[in-house]
């Protein structure tokens, strides 16, 4: 007979991870530990700030729109402090209950159309913006800019065209100039496209000629008269017209 064999024990020795050490979870601490001393710093100094650093600093937080080279926000005679407003905002630009004022919100170009009323007034017409699609869009009349029959610019043209510059200097943006006429034909008898066209290049160079801006950020169009201002005026020999109509917007249409 034969003998039964042994039964053969094996015995599985499990080596402990000796990998900690080297591994990442320490970085994982260490990063926590120094966001948090970096927090701990960050009130230290605000504590030592004078008022009006910690004043600035509590403005900016609550009104994080408005435009850096504009201060203080406008609508805001004092700042708010952090952790006193109520209510859960929409947006982060929104913020809480009127953290930034809503029509900075919903009109970046709020403030150039203000300037474009108060410098410019009843020389300008058809001053609207249009947040849904951020353009500011508005006319001069041709009467007023130009020569009669002409692409030449008057000198009291030249004038109103100095104050729009100085608004567009400070716009970040791009400019349609589009130039339109009414039906009545050309007394030299030009086609009335290339003649809008050359008023809109006439007053295209007029900023960058005198007043040194980019030329990129023009974009000269003629109309003629297919687009009418007449048709939300009672006359059709409405000098409006003949206008040389403006549109401010982020974006330059001559590239799309």
């Amino acid at each position: 007979m034969a003998k039964d064999k042994g039964v053969t024990i094996i015995i599985k020795k499990i080596q402990p991870n000796k990998a900690g050490a080297h591994g990442g979870a320490w970085k994982v601490a260490y990063a926590d530990f120094v966001t948090a001393m970096m927090a701990f710093f960050l009130v230290m100094w605000l504590m030592g700030a004078d008022e009006a650093t910690k004043a600035a600093i509590s403005h900016y937080f609550n009104h994080p729109n408005t435009p850096y080279d504009k201060g203080r926000d406008p609508a805001s005679d004092t700042a708010n402090p952090l952790g006193e407003k109520f209510g859960q905002g929409d947006t982060i630009l929104k913020g809480a209950d009127g953290g930034v004022p809503e029509d900075l919100v919903r009109e970046p170009l709020h403030d150039v159309k203000q300037e474009v009323a108060d410098k410019l007034g009843e020389q300008v017409f058809g001053l609207e913006l249009d947040a849904d699609v951020e353009a500011l869009k508005f006319s001069m009349l041709g009467d007023d800019l130009f020569e009669e029959g002409s692409a030449d610019i008057k000198k009291d043209g030249e004038k109103k065209l100095d104050k729009l510059a100085e608004i567009f200097k400070k716009v970040q943006g791009n400019i349609l100039i589009e130039g339109h006429l009414d039906s009545k034909p050309l007394l030299s008898g030009e086609d009335p496209y290339l003649f809008s066209t050359q008023r809109a290049v006439t007053v295209m160079n007029y900023f960058t000629k005198h007043h040194q801006m980019d030329e990129d950020r023009f974009c000269p169009r003629g109309i003629a008269s297919r687009r009418a201002w007449a048709a939300r005026a009672p006359s059709s020999d409405d000098a409006r017209n003949r206008r040389i109509e403006f549109t401010v917007m982020p974006n330059n249409v001559c590239t799309q």
